[in-house]
């Protein structure tokens, strides 16, 4: 699995592992009972990715699926296809899923292109050839590039990342459907963050926690513990995607379109996972220590905060600084950075 899929996946059971600990019962049920409740947080908090890699995205159905061939590639069939697509979707007013599918060239080489889009046009570029690290092989010139366009009746709408990627293992699935305003929505993914990331989804699992803790054990008030833990831990993942860019179905089945994300930080963003693992994890020290039975440290949380987190942060703020300006990094990309992800479920799902 790729650093970024670990790192995300880590995020979110860490979190929910961090708000777990905020319940002193949580705490001495852990150190006198041995209790594994601290770690249902974490479960439910890696839950809603789970439920998406492993079950929602097998039973998507496809629509199109555009499968170029190796050999003297068509682009222009790619643009008129998806276009034909969008039409379809402005037409009969229905959601119209459309598959990419990849171009293998060897046991290690793949044919990149990209799909974008432009108002009442879907442009399609020939990438260049790559390998599975998604390493150029050989020569190509991005200023002289195969290009295809092709027309559509409706205007489209694009939230995500300006061009999609499609190299390696499986291609991205587009839903292309009708808005409001009547406008055709490009919708990456459209079976990723539905109803898997749904706040009432996460209240429902807590529920049902809750009744079999009490039906097993006759006690109530620890049921209601184990329900909070296992809501709080699946919540927590929802509100975390929020900050980026592709957002949830947060009321599901109420609601049944994605909130847009709040474009503050991007899912392949390190430093946003990094930060986000740091402070859960101090949290949880802090949690365990002051809710022990025996304290190993005593000290103010302020206090606490400057030494185990103000202090190193502007540290290593300064130092990322200074290493960004000297190396200039490439903006990353949301589409591929979540298909990164994908890509990592099927090659687990090979082995």
């Amino acid at each position: 699995m790729d650093g970024v899929g670990i790192m995300k996946g880590f995020t979110h059971f860490i979190s929910g592992v961090a708000l777990a600990t905020f319940s002193s019962q949580v705490i001495q049920m852990s150190e006198i009972d041995h209790s594994l409740i601290i770690v249902l947080g974490g479960i439910f908090g890696i839950l809603p990715d789970t439920l998406d890699f492993k079950v929602a995205r097998f039973f998507s159905k496809e629509d199109y699926i555009i499968s170029p061939k190796p050999v003297n590639m068509n682009l222009q069939e790619i643009a008129d296809t998806v276009a034909e697509a969008i039409d379809k979707a402005e037409s009969e007013n229905k959601t119209i899923n459309v598959k990419l599918n990849t171009v293998k060239l060897g046991a290690d080489l793949w044919q990149q292109y990209l799909l974008s889009y432009d108002d009442h046009e879907v442009i399609v570029k020939k990438g260049p050839v790559v390998n599975t690290g998604k390493v150029i092989i050989g020569e190509w010139d991005p200023e002289n590039i195969e290009v295809a366009r092709a027309k559509t009746k409706a205007k489209i709408y694009h939230s995500y990342d300006h061009e999609s990627y499609v190299d390696i293992f499986s291609g991205p699935t587009f839903g292309f459907k009708k808005r409001s305003d009547g406008s055709i929505e490009a919708e990456f993914l459209p079976w990723h963050r539905a109803w898997s990331h749904s706040l009432t989804l996460g209240l429902f699992f807590g529920l049902i926690g809750f009744l079999l803790f009490g039906l097993y054990n006759g006690d109530w008030h620890l049921a209601t513990l184990y329900g909070s833990v296992i809501a709080g831990g699946f919540s927590i993942h929802i509100i975390e995607d929020q900050f980026g860019f592709m957002g949830s179905n947060l009321f599901w089945p109420f609601t049944k379109e994605r909130h847009i994300g709040l474009h503050w930080m991007r899912s392949g963003d390190a430093w946003p996972n990094f930060i986000t693992v740091w402070i859960a994890v101090i949290m949880i020290i802090w949690n365990v220590n002051r809710f022990s039975s025996e304290q190993a440290f005593n000290t103010s949380f302020v206090e606490y905060l400057g030494y185990v987190f103000f202090l190193p942060i502007t540290i290593l703020i300064s130092v990322g600084f200074i290493i960004n300006k000297l190396l200039k990094p490439q903006k990353v990309n949301e589409e591929r950075e979540i298909l990164k992800e994908i890509t990592s479920e099927e090659e687990e799902d090979e082995n």
